[in-house]
């Protein structure tokens, strides 16, 4: 139950088409802040973290410990996009904060 708790998406994926408009957002170069991202998107935040390739070899995904989480070793999904300075990443499942 925790892990459904804490990690929603989990649960209650995100639709694509939302990922999809935040996706084209962050390409034109719009810089997000916590408040003017979709609210059915999934935000979390990583205290540390490292890439990973991705199995398929097609993408890169992020491992990391999540703030406000014992869980040492969450790895997300594909990789979408990535802030140039390493801020921030949307994944298929969720926004992350680096």
């Amino acid at each position: 139950m925790f892990i459904r708790e804490t990690f929603p998406m989990i649960s209650n994926p995100v639709a694509p088409e939302i990922l999809e408009r935040l996706l084209e957002r962050l390409q034109s170069g719009w810089q997000p802040r916590r408040d003017e991202i979709d609210m059915r998107v999934p935000q979390f935040e990583f205290a540390r973290w490292t890439f990973l390739p991705n199995p398929t070899g097609q993408s890169m995904r992020l491992s990391g410990r999540m703030v406000g989480s014992d869980l040492e070793g969450w790895t997300t999904p594909q990789v979408k996009w990535i802030d140039p300075e390493l801020r921030w990443a949307l994944c298929s499942d969720a926004f992350y904060w680096l």
